[in-house]
């Protein structure tokens, strides 16, 4: 601001200042305008309306009003009301600037480190939310959001499509006034905007995936004790909910063989330092460990199973996959890299996996997770996805067609899709 600007508008808080010590009563009525129109506007702190805004101010108490014009997509834009210059009746704020991004939470329920073991934990990350939505990478069609989540707070998992027919299942995790922690998971026919509930209570209902048949959803939840274990329920919600496994450990991210004999799944056992990899017989019986490990996917042919693990030197999470019996494991993503490489994912084929990753940098050059896709050898490593905000969780449809993801871009978290142009 020049020196002589700076010097009347002094000139003026001293001089409103001198008629409230003097005892001075005066009002005048101002109009705060701003480019867009539509702003909310905040005198001190408190909001007084739309602009343009006009209004009546009194200034034997008050000797100036900072004035804050607010609208969502934009930074906020600021003013000074003085008395003086009393003609002085026009505020208009400066024009105000598009935000390109904002920060908005990412609340998941994660396996981490603790003093008893890694365990199921609540998990708060800072998240860039751009609020341009569009894509401009040559590897994709355009991109479609599915769910109509408008809240910023709503906090929703990723996505999961049925393999007989077009029904999309997340889970919503609600944090309520005091911390208590609750997930369920709720269904949704592609196309539409309705969603149904599929499990009730303050449980935490995760990662849920289908039967072969469709007909059913097994998740982990702790509805029965403090630990999470496996659980089966109808698609439809109805006819009662079936226990899978029960012991002491943790249980949860299953995934289903295609004959639906089998479920692999991730176990946080007692004392332990990282998340193994069992499978169970679809009645609980005949429970076998593997690996270590997290985020199991059977492959279609029934004949191996992908998964994470955290490199112990770089901490970084990679692409493993290995035969169902736990033999033969193999790393699918580079080692010594400072990125993480998460949520693999099948395509109907086994031709390919489509996964989650930070490699990829935003305008800005920092890392940010995007849908990369890879043959299931590892090699043809493609990024899909360049936004630059959080894309991550993502699945092939039952055919094959298009890839469906979870993503924070527009602002808030939402399920989107696009039609992946294969390397």
């Amino acid at each position: 601001m020049p020196r002589i600007t700076r010097n009347l508008a002094y000139s003026a808080v001293v001089l409103s200042f001198l008629m409230l010590a003097f005892g001075c009563s005066s009002t005048k009525t101002v109009t705060v305008t701003s480019e867009p129109t539509g702003a909310k506007v905040y005198l001190n702190g408190t909001e007084k309306g739309i602009s343009p805004l006009t209004t009546e101010l009194e200034f034997k108490k008050i000797y100036k009003y900072d004035v804050v014009a607010r609208l969502d997509g934009y930074e906020d834009g600021q003013a000074v009301i003085t008395y003086e210059p009393t003609e002085k009746t026009l505020y208009a704020i400066p024009p105000l600037k598009k935000k390109e991004y904002e920060q908005i939470p990412l609340v998941s329920v994660e396996p981490q480190p603790t003093a008893q073991g890694v365990k199921l934990v609540k998990t708060t990350k800072p998240t860039l939310a751009y609020l341009e939505t569009i894509e401009r990478s040559p590897n994709m069609k355009s991109v479609t959001r599915v769910t109509d989540n408008q809240d910023k707070i709503v906090q929703l998992s990723g996505p999961l499509v049925s393999p007989i027919g077009d029904i999309l299942v997340y889970q919503i995790l609600v944090e309520e006034t005091g911390g208590t922690l609750y997930s369920n998971i709720w269904r949704q026919n592609i196309g539409s905007s309705a969603t149904t509930r599929v499990t009730y209570g303050k449980s935490v209902d995760l990662s849920p995936c289908f039967t072969p048949d469709g007909q059913y959803i097994v998740f982990g939840s702790n509805r029965a004790a403090a630990n999470s274990t496996l659980w089966r329920v109808k698609v439809e919600g109805t006819g009662g909910l079936t226990k899978i496994t029960g012991t002491s450990a943790e249980d949860f991210a299953p995934s289903i063989s295609p004959d639906g004999g089998t479920i692999a799944y991730a176990s946080n056992l007692p004392e332990a330092d990282e998340p193994q990899i069992w499978t169970v017989r679809a009645d609980g019986s005949l429970p076998t460990q593997l690996r270590e490990g997290e985020s199991p996917r059977v492959s279609p042919d029934g004949k191996q199973i992908l998964f994470v693990r955290k490199n112990k030197d770089s901490g970084k999470k990679q692409i493993w996959v290995m035969n169902v019996d736990g033999s033969a494991e193999t790393v699918l993503t580079p080692k010594d890299v400072d990125y993480d490489t998460v949520d693999p994912n099948w395509s109907p084929d086994g031709k390919w996996i489509v996964f989650a990753s930070d490699e990829g940098l935003d305008s800005q050059k920092r890392r940010n997770f995007d849908i990369w896709v890879m043959a299931s050898d590892g090699s043809k490593k493609t990024q899909l996805t360049t936004n630059g905000s959080r894309d991550d969780s993502p699945c092939y449809d039952s055919a094959g067609q298009f890839i469906y993801f979870r993503s924070n871009r527009g602002g808030t978290w939402n399920i989107w899709r696009f039609e992946p142009v294969m390397p």
